[in-house]
Parts: C-alpha cells; structure tokens; sequence
C-alpha cells in the first residue's frame, strides 16, 4: 500500500463523537461515585473530629484471600490518609494451605477476635460480608458496625444502620480499590508494605473471579489489577498462587474421588467427607472446587460434621439457573443458629447439630452411627432443596 493510501485507524474505522463517548463509557466501570463520596465524607468528618482514634475491621469467619486483602487495603487507607491506629481481627481459623502461605508472606497482622476490646474502638468497619456472617467478639452487634464494604448479594440485617459499600463488584479488594481511588492516593515505589498491601489485593481478586473469568467479574477487577500490578511482589504473588496441598488433603479428595463417582445424578453430585476438625474446614470448600471439574458435575454440594458440633458445607455450581446464595440460605436457615449464603456460584452454610451434638466422652462407635444418620439425612435433605421438592 502505498503512503498515499494509508489510513489512519479512525480514517479506517470511522466513528463520530457522540458514538465514540459511548463507546468509552461501555469500556469503563459504571462508577457508583455518590456512595463512594459518602463513605470517603464520613471519613473525613468522623476523623476530623476523632484525631488519632483506634479504628477496628473485621471480617467473616476462616477469612479468605479476598478478606484478607480487603482488610490489609483498608488499614492502609485509613493509616495513609487520616494517621488513624487500625487493628484488623479474624477468629483465629485459617486453615487453606494458600491463605496460610499469604499470611506467612505478606503479614497481613492480625489479631485474635476474642482478643478484642470494641470499647477501645471509635469507629468499626466490616468487609466482605454482612453481619449476620461475621466473626465479632461477644459484645459486638450489627448496630454497632459503622460501615459494611461487601461485594456479596445479601443486605446488612440485624439491626445494622451504618454506611454500606456495595459496588457489586466481583470481589471486595476491587470495591475497596475504587475508595482509595476515590482518596487520590497511590502505591508507593520500593515501600515494602505497599508492594505487600497490592499484592494482596492482587490475591484477593484472583482467587474471588478465578483470574478474572467467573461470571459476576466486572471491570472494577481489570483496572484495579492493572493499577496494582507494578507495586506487586511477583515472586510472593507466584508462591501464593502455585501452593502446595498438604498430604492429608490429598488423601481426603483421593477417598471422595473413589466413593463418588458413582453418585452423580443429572448433573447433581452430592457427598459428605465425614468429621473434619474446624482447623482443616478450608477441606470441604476446597473438594467441593475439585468436584465441579469432574465430567457430568453440574451441581456439588460438600459438606462435613466441623468439632462434633455443627454441619457445614460448600456448594459449587455452573448451572446458570439454580440461585447460590438462595439455596445456601435455605440450606442453614431451616434450623436454629444455622446461616447460609453466597455469590454467583458459590456459597456456603452451616447448622448446629444441637442435640445431635457429640461429647469429648463418645466412642467411635456412636460417631459412626452419628455420621450414618447425618449422611443419609443430608444427601436427601439436600437433594429436595435442589429440586424444588417439598
């Protein structure tokens, strides 16, 4: 082709004005900036007139990747801009051999909720759940919390009346993304706990979008992690993405993959591991991610006795037309203390086994029957939930 007749790429694809603002606009985030200024305002009065406060975020049990980030991205926020104490507390459990390998690398400093004194606390944050889902010391109520970040479908219940932060994002790190955007301020080159803080957050939304190709994954989660991206440490982003399984794991889905094969039913496979203590619970959820790839598996669900003392369970699903987090509910909500809910996908649940419940005094014996009955139970229990019986 010669000089003459190059064209430029508008002059090969030629779009007005008005055409190419929409296109712009259809590449970008549909930012919900009046929430994001609401929440940064209530910042900025509230520490105005609390200078040098305590402040305390909290998150849901057995805290994820996406938790965890959250919660290291929102102490730097507050620490950054407003020289604020933050204490970030969890309920002691994490037991996933990836967020185990995440803490040990990028020290997200945590402290034990049980620990907690809330009446050292001016102001009090909850991410990546709701309320009624999270790990709080005793004396702390939903009343109590002052604002909720979460990127989960369930509303703040329970009597909550602070701020919610709910962008509907793909995961909670890129919702907290756009409210230090919405700050003006910016990683900082060769500052170790910033590169620790990004990564996180990098963390974070890998694991809650699976590298950004789950369904509900949003535009939130591609500009966030290319923001991140040159504040990141690779070799920790590399060791936290490619951990390591530990050998009892191994066995345990090895034993699921020999005894349940044969139990998938149009597409629905449904099975218990037995007893699980509540330091190995990361167990069943991560079985349940192993099942969904097996050939004929639409829908699982996997659940365990945690401690002799309650069920809980994963569900994991590509069926577009069964509702996660509705399911989960009905799933736990059916008893006393039981709570469920999710995200396109997934989700979980759990229940009391309250008068079922074992004794540290019980033989193997009355565990197994135990067990028996409980399997039986659920798999029927569960499978008419699925399918709409009554």
């Amino acid at each position: 082709m010669s000089e003459d007749s190059q064209l430029t790429t508008e002059e090969q694809n030629p779009i007005n004005e008005e055409e190419q603002s929409v296109a712009e606009k259809e590449k970008k985030p549909k930012r919900k900036d009046s929430h994001l200024t609401k929440v940064k305002k209530s910042f900025v009065d509230f520490f105005e007139k609390n200078k040098g406060c305590k402040v305390a975020i909290f998150t849901h049990p057995s805290p994820d990747p996406d938790a965890l980030g959250s919660m290291m991205a929102m102490s730097w926020l507050l620490k950054k801009v407003y020289e604020v104490d933050v204490d970030c507390f969890y309920d002691g459990h994490i037991s996933h051999p990836q967020n185990q390998r995440m803490c040990n690398l990028l020290d997200p400093e945590l402290i034990l909720v049980e620990n907690c004194d809330p009446t050292q606390y001016a102001y009090k944050i909850l991410v990546d759940t709701i309320p009624c889902h999270a790990a709080f010391p005793e004396n702390v109520k939903p009343v109590d919390i002052d604002l909720v970040i979460d990127h989960h479908k369930d509303q703040p219940n329970g009597g909550f009346k602070g701020l919610y932060l709910n962008l509907k994002a793909g995961s909670c790190c890129a919702t907290v993304h756009q409210l230090i955007r919405e700050h003006g301020v910016s990683f900082e080159d060769d500052n170790e706990r910033d590169s620790k803080v990004a990564t996180a957050m990098m963390v974070g939304i890998i694991t809650d979008t699976e590298y950004q190709t789950s369904d509900d994954t949003t535009l939130y989660e591609h500009e966030a992690y290319k923001e991140l991206f040159d504040y990141r440490k690779p070799e920790a982003l590399k060791q936290i993405t490619r951990y390591k399984h530990p050998k009892e794991w191994i066995q345990a889905r090895a034993g699921v993959a020999m005894k349940a094969q044969d139990r998938i039913k149009d597409g629905i496979l449904i099975h218990g591991i037995g007893f699980v203590t509540a330091n190995n619970r990361d167990l069943i959820a991560a079985v349940a991610d192993d099942v969904l790839t097996w050939e004929g598996v639409e829908t699982c669900v996997v659940f365990a006795i945690i401690d002799g003392e309650r069920i809980e369970g994963s569900v994991r699903s590509h069926d577009a037309a069964l509702a996660v987090p509705a399911l989960c509910k009905e799933l736990g909500g059916q008893f006393e203390g039981g709570a469920g809910g999710g995200k396109l996908g997934k989700g979980s649940f759990r229940y009391d086994l309250g008068n079922f419940e074992l004794k540290s005094t019980d033989g193997d014996e009355l565990k197994n029957k135990l067990w028996e009955y409980v399997e039986y139970k659920e798999f029927q229990r569960i499978l008419k939930i699925i399918r709409g019986e009554k």
